[in-house]
């Protein structure tokens, strides 16, 4: 069984939690709190990077909801990568990609995220 992994890199930005692993039961409070940290520290945007992600339960998800909608809460821009399959299918199947601003690579999200701070 794989360990997940999270890994902030802070910039001026934006700060990223690049997930490495499987989002099950055993990691999503331990993703939730991470993610709770980094809003709370109100970066000038917020990237989930899960391209790492082999897995995403729907404990998962809610996180990826409910951080996303706290930021949004706090004035914080934010984007979530994901290209695998894992996770992709299942935001698109529960239209989620409705309330989660999936990217596909780092400068789409990059982009978008310019995007948002220049309409602000």
């Amino acid at each position: 069984m794989a360990r997940t992994r999270f890994t902030v890199t802070t910039t001026a930005d934006a700060a990223t939690v690049a997930v490495t692993g499987d989002l099950d039961l055993s990691s999503t409070a331990r993703l939730q709190e991470r993610l709770d940290e980094e809003i709370s520290l109100r970066p000038a945007a917020l990237i989930i990077d899960l391209t790492a992600v082999g897995f995403c339960s729907s404990g998962g998800l809610s996180v990826l909801v409910t951080a996303v909608t706290n930021a949004h809460a706090g004035g914080i821009a934010c984007a979530v990568i994901a290209s695998q399959r894992a996770v992709v299918r299942p935001i698109k199947l529960l239209l989620l990609d409705r309330v989660l601003p999936v990217h596909p690579d780092r400068a789409d999200a990059e982009e978008w995220l310019s995007l948002v701070a220049r309409l602000r």
